[in-house]
């Protein structure tokens, strides 16, 4: 499904293709998030790795894109990375230089102490954006300063937007990309997140104060903004408006 240009959704999946670039989009892998809940006291199996592994190859094939670009992060402790952590993105990168010619990274704010990691695995780290034929990709976290005479579109992740849909007493939660036109006349895109188990911020149930990006609580009208939700089973859905939906779920 097209979103601008010849950027298009992966089909039911948490990513983007620049056609024109070559690109794979993907945004907030939270590698190691595992351990990062054991030691809350949560156990879960530790399948995130795996599901993001068969993804990201599902990803490659459909789109056949020669970069795999990853907005921001990819590890998901705050701190020095853990060894499952180490472990996990070497394993992810390992993969995913079998099947694209580049893996580019832009830094997030979970990313720190990752340069020993990527420096070791050949992949090039950006920080706080990379720009690449009008497309600056940018994680989204604060407000940088950005060379908007070279932009046609910013593309960020942090925000991991999701659409939080009722029916009588039944609830579900889907993650969707967000995206339509800043304040400045740039057009924006917000990419859900790639980590399977992210539950993503219900933009449809939040305050516009209340959301974690600047740039979508600052720099957007986000009544304004568009939908579309991602389902592996039944693939890209368009929805309405912001605007329309919260009008929608305000009438149940």
């Amino acid at each position: 499904m097209k979103i601008f240009n010849s950027v298009e959704t992966v089909d039911g999946l948490p990513a983007i293709f620049l056609k024109k670039e070559g690109i794979l989009a993907i945004s907030d892998t939270h590698l190691g998030y595992e351990l990062y809940l054991a030691e809350k006291g949560m156990y879960i199996p530790q399948l995130q790795l795996k599901e993001m592994l068969q993804n990201l190859k599902e990803a490659y094939e459909l789109t056949g894109a020669r970069t795999l670009l990853i907005n921001g992060d990819m590890k998901h402790e705050f701190g020095e990375a853990s060894r499952q952590e180490w472990r996990e993105v070497r394993e992810f990168v390992t993969f995913a230089k079998k099947m694209f010619e580049e893996v580019v990274l832009v830094r997030g704010n979970h990313d720190n102490y990752l340069l020993s990691i990527t420096s070791k695995l050949g992949i090039e780290v950006f920080d706080p954006f990379y720009l690449r034929s009008g497309k600056c990709f940018l994680h989204g976290h604060k407000k940088v300063k950005l060379p908007w005479e070279e932009i046609e579109i910013l593309i960020i992740g942090h925000e991991q937007p999701a659409l939080l849909l009722r029916r009588g007493f039944d609830k579900i939660k889907i993650p969707c990309i967000l995206y339509g036109k800043m304040k400045n006349g740039k057009r924006i895109i917000c990419i859900p997140s790639f980590s399977p188990l992210s539950s993503g911020t219900p933009i449809n149930m939040m305050d516009k104060e209340e959301l974690l990006s600047p740039y979508l609580r600052e720099e957007v009208d986000l009544m304004e903004m568009e939908v579309i939700g991602i389902d592996k089973e039944v693939g890209a859905l368009k929805f309405p408006k912001l605007k329309k939906i919260i009008g929608d779920e305000d009438e149940k």
